[in-house]
């Protein structure tokens, strides 16, 4: 009896080290009010394909966010979509040496009180110098969200096309 419940308890002490050690090695996914809400838009942009034009992403699971508004040193991170942050001048650069392509970004992150954010992203074209198109599509949304105890929901929104 007395082996069976020193296994017992070595097989509990065992799941209990493995939770701990899961629980340790899973990073946060937002650790302030500004990730969270730049989280949120962009899970609803990308992962629920709310932005104006998500079939003409070249590769909706790969995509480029300007990191114009976004927290200094962070990246995104969705499931299954991989977030290329790029500046203003990388995202030019990179329509000069392939082509004209739709990228995101965040024309505004803003808290009316610590239980108030609203945030707009767009959809937009970047142009390669020498492209000749003129592009109808593009467009974005702005999003209030509300904080309800601990967690932020979506209060109201707007969409837009260009």
């Amino acid at each position: 009896m007395k082996q069976t419940s020193v296994c017992f308890l070595a097989m509990l002490l065992l799941v209990a080290c493995q939770g701990n050690m899961a629980t340790e090695s899973n990073e946060p996914l937002a650790d302030t009010p500004e990730k969270e809400i730049v989280l949120l838009a962009l899970a609803r942009a990308l992962v629920n394909r709310r932005i104006p034009d998500h079939g003409l992403l070249a590769d909706p699971k790969n995509v480029v966010l300007s990191d114009k508004n976004i927290p200094a040193d962070w990246t995104p991170k969705l499931p299954d979509i991989t977030l290329i942050m790029m500046s203003r001048a990388q995202i030019e650069a990179r329509a000069d040496s392939h082509g004209d392509f739709l990228y995101l970004y965040v024309s505004e992150l803003s808290f009316t009180d610590d239980k108030t954010a609203n945030i707009r992203v767009h959809s937009m074209w970047a142009k390669a110098e020498k492209s000749t198109v003129t592009y109808l599509s593009g467009g974005g949304f702005s999003v209030i969200y509300e904080k309800d105890g601990g967690e932020w929901k979506e209060g109201s929104s707007v969409s837009w096309i260009s």
